[in-house]
């Protein structure tokens, strides 16, 4: 949490931003949506400040683990149904499989959805389940809450058991960022798509739609929504492209340090993905 108080001119806006795959469910908790994490190979947990974010502990054999947002303005925030996979499970039943963790969040001012991929809606099974009746689905493949926060010192990731996951609110021009990431941090084999839609779709009780493709090639920052005030285009990088960039950087600081800044280039985190992964979203 945060533990040093900061002074401000103008907005005080707090940026949640989602990177790989999760199941949005904006059902079971009203005014609140609850983002799924599927336990997969591969992939690690990760939540804080860009490029500082640490392990998110997830459940046991034994103990589920839900995290809660605390600090922030609700608001009233949609998933833009042109970008997203909503879905609505035609048949009751338990989910297939249990999250890693559950995180809570209240509905925000506002939900960018970035990196847009599009879907052929035969590549899916069971697409009764689709709430879009569209032949050409979409699906985002990283998401941004964005609230309001009164106080930063009362912003904070607050566990159902113990002191939650530590994690220090850095302020810049009244803006914090909370990177969340749910992927893998190096490249192991092609794509992952498939493996990781599907999994996010078993946390979902009911829901029988599967997809059938291996890879979501996406549209880049420059094919959608302007990215939140606050939020630097270099942030929205996958994290196995990050891992390689940091590995740039050692080699580029190593070898002199004033080249530090060729890390990055000019359209970096412009362009889209193929690698990218997501989930549905899970509406009434």
């Amino acid at each position: 949490m945060a533990t040093q108080s900061n002074a401000h001119n103008g907005s005080h806006k707090l940026n949640v931003i989602f990177h790989g795959a999760f199941a949005f469910d904006t059902c079971t908790k009203p005014g609140h949506i609850l983002a799924l994490i599927p336990h997969m190979r591969h992939h690690v947990y990760r939540a804080g400040n860009w490029l500082a974010e640490t392990e998110l502990r997830g459940r046991t054999h034994t103990k589920e683990v839900t995290y809660e947002l605390e600090g922030v303005d609700p608001g009233k925030g949609q998933f833009a149904p042109d970008r997203n996979l909503l879905v609505k499970p035609q048949k009751t039943g338990k989910p297939q499989s249990l999250p890693y963790a559950t995180l809570v969040f209240p509905q925000p001012e506002r939900i960018t959805s970035l990196l847009r991929a599009g879907i052929p809606r035969s590549s899916f099974a069971s697409p009764q389940d689709l709430v879009v009746n569209d032949d050409n689905q979409h699906i985002s493949t990283v998401q941004v809450f964005t609230y309001d926060y009164p106080d930063e010192n009362a912003v904070m990731l607050k566990a159902d058991d113990g002191d939650g996951h530590y994690w220090q609110p850095a302020v810049v021009d009244g803006h914090i960022n909370l990177h969340i990431f749910a992927a893998e941090d190096h490249y192991h084999k092609p794509s992952n798509a498939e493996e990781d839609f599907n999994l996010c779709a078993e946390l979902i009780g009911g829901l029988d739609l599967r997809l059938q493709i291996q890879s979501l090639p996406t549209s880049g920052l420059l094919g959608g929504p302007p990215v939140p005030d606050g939020v630097d285009k270099r942030e929205i990088e996958t994290l196995a492209l990050r891992t390689e960039r940091m590995a740039r950087l050692g080699r580029l600081v190593l070898q002199d340090d004033t080249l530090a800044s060729l890390a990055w280039f000019g359209n970096d985190a412009l362009d889209g993905d193929p690698e990218g992964c997501s989930g549905p979203v899970y509406v009434p």
